[in-house]
């Protein structure tokens, strides 16, 4: 019995290991996005962000204790910017994209829009 715990004394313990993730700090819950804010704040449909993010074109979700828990508020608004940005660079190519040749649709009935020319017509021929 001796020789047992005089074996466990001499023993070289084995080293600790510790979690990767022990002091990592949690992100803010206030800049937290889920994938439904990103939706709306995006103007784009979830399935396209998911497709956009696989592309490589939109930024990874954060993580913690390496599990994806959302997109921070300010990689969004950056990723918004930089969209803008190249929008509005004449020299790129989404600037290019032909312009569509109705810019407003009617906001009353098609039968109203008529009587309007008519009226517009026989104003002109009276004048």
């Amino acid at each position: 019995m001796q020789d047992a715990y005089a074996a466990n004394v001499n023993a070289v313990p084995a080293p600790v290991r510790l979690s990767r993730w022990v002091n990592e700090p949690y992100p803010p819950i206030t800049e937290l996005l889920s994938a439904h804010d990103v939706a709306r704040l995006t103007r784009r449909p979830r399935w396209m962000i998911w497709g956009l993010r696989l592309v490589g074109r939109f930024p990874r979700k954060a993580r913690y204790r390496g599990r994806r828990v959302g997109w921070r508020r300010s990689d969004v608004l950056e990723w918004m910017a930089r969209d803008l940005a190249l929008k509005r660079d004449p020299r790129s190519p989404a600037s290019s994209m032909p312009r569509p040749r109705q810019r407003d649709l009617p906001l009353q009935h098609r039968a109203a829009c008529a009587a309007t020319q008519r009226d517009r017509q026989t104003e002109r021929s009276q004048s």
